[in-house]
């Protein structure tokens, strides 16, 4: 074979390879790699976050390289998966049960408070040696937008005693267009006891809430006992995925109600005679937060004996330690005997009681003793009389 037929043999040989060798990379299937998100466009405000949960579809094993194009100047992004950072990912397998890739990316997208109002379009680019595919999202900058996450309760304030606790519910809801755990914090008072859980929950902190969803959140609030009466505010946070929400509970403490009765030297006895009136020092001391009001003093004496208080009826002990002095009154029967006797005391309002138990002795009259003596004395000078006079018979 010459040279001029080997020319010809090989262009023959090139133009019969070359459409087959077109036709192998034509058949290469176009768009087999998939980039999708449920929420392609998201409204933010300057200086907040725009989230996308990023899914890639594709042939089991392909490993798919990703990459965020056009982020206008000043802005930043940031692929995560897994927890890290990530630009490459290798498909699984489809799930038998869901049929489906269980792969998520998630674009973070950070918009700086210098941020212009308007819209921004930041593709998100997934190529393999399979094919490729670009996603758009768009990103919505207002300075007041709606939705985001909101906090709220329909009784957002209560009332009650020092001594009680107060249990409120409260929504949080996620009106955004991602998934997002929420850690919960709660603050108040000094001294006060406040946890904030998910309802039905006994020691969650955190609440993670798809996009749209809501959950109900129990805060419980144990005052100090030693609260005075007023209006607290009790603060209520829910933070993650930057955002934040915070609702304002109040709490009104009408006070507790402690009264204490005791005597004036704390003694619990008194010496007393039959048919004579002796008097015991009482005090009626307010150790809770709130005032009594009305306070009445009652007595349980043994039967033909009377009791009466100076004065009556308290009509108000302030708080935090105030006190009244009180003097009772009392009256054994005049056919007492000699012995102890138990009388009950007690101090009480509406709100609060308290009781002690006296011991009342009850003596012999000095009168009766000078009969007595008078009896013992006429006795011996009888007797003298009587020795005198016989004695020497």
């Amino acid at each position: 074979m010459n040279l001029r037929q080997i020319g010809v043999a090989a262009a023959t040989l090139l133009f019969a390879l070359g459409p087959a060798t077109a036709l192998a990379q034509e058949e290469v299937p176009s768009g087999s790699i998939d980039v999708s998100t449920p929420y392609p466009g998201v409204a933010v405000e300057p200086g907040q976050s725009a989230n996308f949960d990023i899914d890639v579809a594709g042939p089991p094993g392909d490993r798919v390289q990703l990459e965020v194009r056009d982020v206008p100047e000043g802005w930043d992004s940031t692929l995560r998966g897994g927890g890290s950072l990530v630009s490459e990912v290798i498909l699984p397998a489809v799930d038998p049960e869901t049929g489906i890739q269980d792969l998520d990316i998630r674009l973070e997208i950070e918009v700086p408070d210098a941020a212009t109002e308007g819209s921004y379009v930041i593709s998100v680019v997934g190529t393999s040696s399979t094919g490729s595919d670009t996603l758009e999202v768009d990103i919505r900058v207002a300075a007041a937008i709606g939705g985001g996450v909101t906090l709220t309760s329909e009784f957002p304030a209560l009332r009650g005693p020092a001594d009680v606790t107060f249990s409120y519910t409260l929504d949080l809801a996620n009106d955004t267009s991602e998934e997002i755990q929420f850690g919960l914090q709660a603050t108040g008072p000094s001294g006060w006891l406040i946890e904030a859980r998910p309802a039905g929950e006994s020691r969650a902190s955190t609440v993670t809430l798809g996009a749209g969803e809501s959950s109900r959140i129990t805060v419980e609030v144990d005052p100090s006992d030693l609260s005075p009466a007023g209006v607290y505010s009790v603060v209520v946070g829910a933070a993650g995925g930057g955002q934040t929400a915070e609702a304002e509970l109040l709490t009104e403490i009408t006070g507790n109600f402690v009264i204490e009765l005791t005597t004036a030297d704390e003694r619990l006895n008194v010496t007393a005679s039959a048919g004579e009136a002796s008097d015991l020092a009482l005090v009626v001391f307010n150790t809770g937060t709130a005032p009594l009001l009305d306070v009445e003093l009652t007595a349980t004496p043994p039967g033909g004996w009377e009791v009466t208080f100076e004065p009556e009826t308290i009509a108000s002990i302030e708080p935090n330690g105030g006190f009244a002095d009180v003097t009772a009154n009392i009256t054994p029967s005049g056919d007492a005997i000699a012995g102890d006797y138990r009388i009950s005391f007690g101090a009480r309002t509406v709100e609060a009681r308290d009781s002690i138990e006296v011991r009342a002795t009850v003596e012999t009259s000095l009168f009766w003793g000078f009969v007595g003596i008078a009896v013992i004395v006429a006795a011996l000078a009888g007797l003298a009389w009587v020795f005198r006079r016989y004695g020497r018979r």
